[in-house]
């Protein structure tokens, strides 16, 4: 705190504002104990006693008035509905969050098991901030993982380089690779529960440990990473050596008004090891509670693989429509059935959200990335908060040659509603229309869930 701020339990009232306040105060002892007087020069007295406590108020608020923070004074303030502690000087800035997202799924089984329950999907803590004005930092741990499996985001960025006026980020830690537009959503701001099939499979992946940058333009954003394995994995008998992965993406905004925005992007990336790797792609349907995947492609051994996506995304107001194409061509496969084969596997979506109650859904076009919902009128302001209608509809294509996964079509439709700007809740209806080959050719579930999500 600033040197010139006054101690706890120290008076701001100076010697001579003391004594004219000791003296006033006799003034009305005197009165009260001396012989009595007459009533005009009790009203004497009382009116100096008056003049004596207004001169006394005004030099302390003349000395409040010169005591000024200093640049490392701390305050609290409020960003987007969320407090942070920040100095004075912008310095240095800290945020303590988290949330908790608990789930629950009924399955309508057609040939395979599945199994209902319920679960938490993610009770994460977070604490992120800034140093020294250009210094960032996150550090995320999700208690519903494991070891070093609990850590997500966990990074450190520069943000002082500014090339020919454009903003330059540096980020060096625990990140997704920039690839595809659903894979750089936050878990807390998706259109639906869970990412689509072919995003969970042919998207950005897990988040990875490496360096990456972002240029970003007045309406574009071009971004470069190189990264190895995910947190947690150790070498073994099949896969001794860490995957470079590479990737990068442009992408560019024709539209970016406030609650308008069209965005269009590419995205390429090439995964590959020392050595030959075992492989294996297998997919939920678009559900977390229920371990049983419908497409599945065994494993196979391959030294990588090379990956394009193509995305857009259109908001007007309350409605948005998403859509992307995804496809991942593997490197020669060593062995079985597919030896010498270069199977690609391919997958796309569109999907559509509409706001009900006329709202826009925060978008950062910066980082193309949407935020949290704040309802026109919350239900603590007595409205009935957000409300948004979702459908989507999406195919994952797991067969190729040799290998026989699967191709699965699924159809989407959800509700979603938000009473405060970070409370949501959902409940989806999702069915697989479609399953052509795989171990589970023909067979087609359905689900209904619904998540209670909390972030703070």
């Amino acid at each position: 705190m600033s040197t010139n701020t006054p101690h706890k339990g120290t008076s701001i009232l100076c010697p001579r504002s003391t004594t004219a306040l000791a003296f006033s105060c006799l003034l009305v002892a005197g009165t009260i104990q001396a012989a009595p007087v007459n009533q005009q020069e009790l009203a004497d007295r009382v009116q100096a006693l008056e003049e004596a406590l207004k001169a006394v108020k005004a030099e302390a608020e003349g000395l409040k008035a010169s005591i000024k923070p200093g640049p490392h004074s701390v305050k609290i303030e409020e960003r987007g509905g969320r407090m942070q502690l920040a100095t004075e000087d912008g310095n240095f800035t800290f945020r303590i969050g988290g949330r908790l997202l608990l789930d629950t799924a009924w399955y309508d089984a057609d040939e395979s098991p599945m199994g209902s329950g319920t679960a938490l999907r993610d009770a994460r803590l977070e604490v992120s901030g800034t140093m020294y004005r250009d210094w960032s930092y996150v550090f995320q741990y999700d208690f519903t993982g494991d070891g070093e499996g609990g850590v997500k985001d966990a990074k450190i960025g520069y943000h002082g380089l500014k090339p020919a006026g454009k903003e330059l980020n540096l980020l060096l830690g625990n990140q997704f690779q920039p690839f595809g537009l659903e894979s750089q959503q936050s878990s807390k701001y998706k259109l639906f529960m869970e990412l689509t099939p072919p995003t969970t499979l042919l998207g950005a992946g897990a988040r990875r440990v490496g360096i990456r940058e972002d240029l970003i333009g007045s309406n574009w954003r071009w971004s470069f990473a190189v990264a190895q394995n995910p947190l947690g994995s150790r070498a073994t008998d099949a896969n001794r050596n860490d995957a470079v992965d590479v990737a990068t993406q442009f992408n560019i905004n024709p539209i970016q008004e406030k609650g308008h925005v069209l965005s269009l992007g590419a995205s390429l990336r090439h995964q590959s090891s020392n050595g030959s790797d075992t492989q294996r792609l297998r997919a939920r349907a678009q559900s977390d509670i229920s371990a049983f995947r419908p497409v599945d492609t065994g494993e196979f051994i391959s030294d990588g693989f090379t990956a394009v996506g193509v995305h857009g995304l259109y908001q007007n107001g309350p409605f948005e429509l998403w859509s992307e194409y995804l496809q991942q061509k593997y490197d020669a496969i060593n062995g079985g059935v597919a030896n010498g084969e270069k199977p690609m596997f391919t997958g796309g979506y569109v999907m559509a959200g509409y706001m009900l109650t006329g709202e826009a859904r925060a978008y950062d076009s910066n980082n193309n990335v949407f935020g949290a919902t704040t309802p026109a009128k919350s239900l603590s302001q007595g409205g009935i908060g957000a409300w948004q209608l979702a459908a989507g509809y999406s195919t994952l294509d797991l067969s190729d040659g040799g290998i026989d996964g699967g191709e699965m079509d699924m159809l989407m439709l959800g509700i979603n509603w938000f009473p405060q700007q970070r409370l949501r809740f959902s409940m989806e209806y999702g069915n697989v229309v479609s399953l052509d080959g795989g171990p589970y050719d023909g067979d087609k579930p359905s689900f209904v869930q619904a998540r209670a999500q909390l972030e703070f």
